[in-house]
Parts: C-alpha cells; structure tokens; sequence
C-alpha cells in the first residue's frame, strides 16, 4: 500500500466520486463531465440545449444508482434524498447551479448527491463500478467527524472499505435545569388569629354553657375559616437565575436549538426542537434555522453547528408578559461545517438578540427578536491522503 495526495489529475477525470458520513446523515455524491460519453450516447453537436438537460441528467442518475453500491454493518442505507444539476465552479460556494440555456459540452459538469437518513455510521464497504469511457481511475474523498481520506479506484479494483478511527460520537442534548420556584404563605398570620379566635369561643362557651351568646357561634366560624385560608392559600414564583446561571442557561438552550438540526429525520427535529422552544415561535424557528442553515442552491446539505461562543448576556428589565420567566439580549457565534463535492464549507455567523425565557416543567425560548446578524463564508479544498493499491 502507498500514500499520495489527491493531485490535480485527478481532479480532472471524467467522474469523481465523494462521501460525506455526518451524525445523523450519509450521502454519497459524484461530478460528472457529460462529454466523456459524446461518443457513447452519439450526441450531436457541442451544446447541451434545453430539450437535452433532462435525458443527461435522468442518465447519469441511473448509471450512479445502478453502478455505485455502498453497505455499513448493522445500518440500513436507504437513499430517500436525489439530486442532480448541471454547475458551474465558484470561487466563493465551491459550485453553483448553471443557468444557461445552452450548455457548451466541453464545459458541462453535473453534481449528483444521494442522500440517507442514517444515525452512527463508523464503517462502510463500497464498490465502484461507474468510469467514464476510458477512464483508468477514480479518486474517491471521504468527509467525515475523523481526517479527510481517499481511496483510489479502478475498473479492475473497485471495491473500498473505510473505518472511522475512534468510533462515531452523535452530538448530545446539554442539560437544562429545572425552574426552582419559591413557596409562600402570605396569610400565614391568619393561623394565628383563627386559633385565638377559636379559644375564645371554647372559654366562653365552658364558662357559660348554657347560657352562651348567639355570637359565639359566628366567632367560632370565624375562627375555623381564618385557619383553612391561612394554611390553604399558597402562592409559587420562579426563582429568577443570574449571573453565571443566566450565561449557562441560554448557552444551553441555544446549544440545543442548533442541535436539534444535526438530525436529518424532519419528525426528530421538531421533538427535539421542542425541547428548547415553546409557543408559535417554535415554527417560525424551524423554518428560520433550517433555511439559514442549507446551502444556497447546494442540492440539499446542511451546516452543522459544532461551536456556539456565548459573547454577552445580561438580563433586562420586565418579565415575560403574563408568564413566568425573564429577559436578556445576548450576542452569540456559531461555527459550522459542511463538506459538498469536495469542497469545505465553513460558516460563522454572529447574532445579537433580545431573548424571553419561560419556566414551564423546564426552561425555554419563548420570544426572539433577532437584532443583528452577520455572516462569514469560506470555501475550501483541502488536501486528503488517498490510499491507493501499488500498481
């Protein structure tokens, strides 16, 4: 066996095949040149026109999903998400979709992404049986939690196995504490008073017997009502958290937010989301993450959060309107990645927002009114050792 980086003549074969094995999410994805198969497929003419995109594009995808076959121990690989384009390379995004109307053939390049729902995945065996017409090899890049890798591949040695170093570590829940309430009695002074109450009537009532006035009676009540109310009537208010407590808290609870979106099961975004934010805001930021989150115009993958640096949080003034709970304006930055066709995307975005929290059985999200937001996008290759067979 032998080590080399992927090279630039590798870069340049006609199809290039990619995996990205995520927590919650595997996909398997190709660039495709169409030209290599003019001969093949007997096209005509040096464009792709209009009536042509959809049959190139319905062929590559059948020829992908019939010649690429990929298995991982103990896990279902059900590719349930497709997507194929025509692209075009971009300086800032890595690629993005082509737009022309006419496609010059020497120029056309195709993304193709399958994508499964698939939870741990440490290990997989593949084979590749998919070249080009005389294609001799094929770089195959593997992303994952581990260092980038490769494999190279040919017609005669198509197969590849790859084993995550360690194991696979999915993203957890940080722990949210539990609301603390305080307890009182503000008529606990009526105990008192109603016992007095009560030994007054029972004196008089020994003294006199018989002959006790009919007022005795009333204050004898009197006396038993101001008891029950003074060891009935309780009241219950949150314990306000502060300082580090307040710090802790919504670090925890924006963690978990942006957790919720490491899944890829649309059904275990939503519960885990849930855990975190109540009331109508909890769609609205369903929608507002996960579109912020996708790659413009990238076939489908989504950034994954794996660092939230908490920069200021301080509690304002006011409670929660008709609930218990506070408000703060935090500034926060989160950092995430996502590998595409090779590519590296690295996204930091900085937030300011005015947050309200609200103890129910546990604290969360109950108003956001987001103030600033700014974003930061890097694009990058990096370079992957690719294991290769001695030829």
């Amino acid at each position: 066996m032998l080590l080399l980086l992927a090279s630039p003549l590798a870069a340049q074969e006609a199809v290039r095949g990619f995996v990205a094995v995520e927590p919650f999410e595997f996909r398997l994805e190709a660039l495709v040149k169409p030209e290599a198969w003019r001969q093949a497929w007997r096209m005509k003419g040096d464009t792709i026109g209009p009536g042509e995109r959809r049959i190139v594009l319905d062929q590559l995808l059948a020829l992908f999903e019939s010649e690429v076959k990929v298995t991982s121990p103990g896990v279902d690989l059900a590719f349930t998400e497709r997507s194929v384009r025509f692209l075009v390379p971009d300086a800032e995004k890595g690629f993005v979709p082509d737009e022309r109307e006419a496609i010059p053939l020497s120029e056309a390049l195709v993304g193709l992404t399958l994508s499964a729902t698939a939870q741990g995945i440490s290990a997989f065996d593949l084979e590749w049986r998919w070249f080009a017409p005389g294609q001799e090899r094929l770089v195959l890049e593997i992303a994952s939690g581990g260092k980038p890798s490769a494999r190279l591949l040919t017609p005669t040695e198509s197969r590849a196995s790859w084993k995550l170093e360690g194991g696979a570590e999915a993203p957890a829940l940080r722990p949210v504490p539990t609301p603390e309430r305080r307890e009182g009695r503000p008529l606990r002074l009526l105990l008192p008073l109603g016992l007095m109450m009560i030994a007054a009537a029972a004196i008089v009532v020994l003294r006199r017997k018989s002959k006790s006035p009919a007022w005795i009676g009333w204050l004898l009540v009197g006396g038993v009502a101001a008891g029950v109310v003074a060891l009935r009537f309780h009241t219950s208010e949150v314990v306000r958290p502060v300082g580090a407590d307040v710090e802790g808290l919504v670090h925890a609870l924006l963690r978990n937010t942006y957790h919720a979106f490491d899944f890829r099961d649309e059904s275990a975004i939503y519960d885990t989301l849930e855990a975190s934010v109540t009331g109508p805001l909890l769609e609205r930021v369903y929608l507002e993450m996960r579109s912020s989150l996708e790659l413009e115009n990238a076939g489908g993958p989504r950034v994954r959060v794996h660092e939230i640096a908490l920069r200021q949080c301080e509690e304002l003034p006011g409670g929660v309107p008709e609930a218990d709970g506070f408000r703060t304006r935090a500034e926060w930055v989160t950092i995430g990645e996502v590998t595409h066709w090779g590519h590296t995307h690295e996204r930091t975005n900085r937030y300011e927002a005015e947050i309200s929290l609200t103890a129910a059985d546990a604290w969360k999200i109950s108003g956001l009114e987001l103030l600033d937001e700014e974003r930061v996008q890097k694009v990058s290759r990096r370079p992957v050792a690719t294991e290769a067979t001695e030829p």
